[in-house]
């Protein structure tokens, strides 16, 4: 309470809203396993991994629950936590690299976190358009990319840090009067 009469002391950075909160995070963890229906991804103890096996296992027992899993629910609603463009006039030449690349990330971020994956890749004009399910994924790309073939690469964040957009632009063509200095 201030000093002051009727007047009450509030603080209101503690009223804001979280603003990492995904809105697809499970809020209350189920009792027992949990098998997405669509990916087959298990969650156990308040995290989701990856086992066929296991899932299989599951899947057969009548006391497992089936849900869609956070990463599916992103995907079927069409709900980008993050947004790559790839920028580079050699694109063209060099797409099945960059799109194995791609994919090799996307399985390495799944093998520790099923939840992060590419949504779809789409090309727009020249350039090539990657959407994620998580930000991280997001900014992983764009680091990757950096090692792989140079350039350079911007990260922007959207309202309460919800949307991760990273830009990546290719290194710069070199002409023939600049590879001779």
């Amino acid at each position: 309470m201030s000093s002051r009469k009727g007047k009450r002391y509030t603080v209101s950075y503690k009223e804001k809203p979280r603003a990492n909160q995904d809105p697809y995070a499970m809020l209350k963890a189920p009792k027992g396993p949990v098998v997405c229906r669509s990916c087959s991804a298990i969650y156990r103890g308040k995290w989701w991994y990856l086992d066929r096996a296991e899932a299989s296992k599951l899947l057969a027992s009548r006391a497992t629950r089936t849900i869609l899993c956070p990463a599916c629910q992103k995907i079927r609603d069409d709900y980008p936590e993050g947004i790559v463009t790839l920028k580079w006039p050699n694109l063209r030449a060099h797409e099945v690299e960059i799109r194995n690349l791609i994919a090799n990330v996307e399985e390495r971020a799944m093998s520790i976190n099923p939840l992060e994956r590419i949504m779809k890749i789409t090309r727009v004009g020249e350039d090539l358009e990657i959407l994620t399910t998580s930000d991280q994924l997001a900014q992983r790309l764009g680091r990757e990319l950096v090692k792989a073939y140079k350039g350079q690469v911007t990260t922007r964040w959207a309202h309460q840090d919800v949307l991760a957009r990273v830009t990546w632009h290719g290194p710069e063509n070199k002409t023939k009067d600049q590879q001779k200095r």
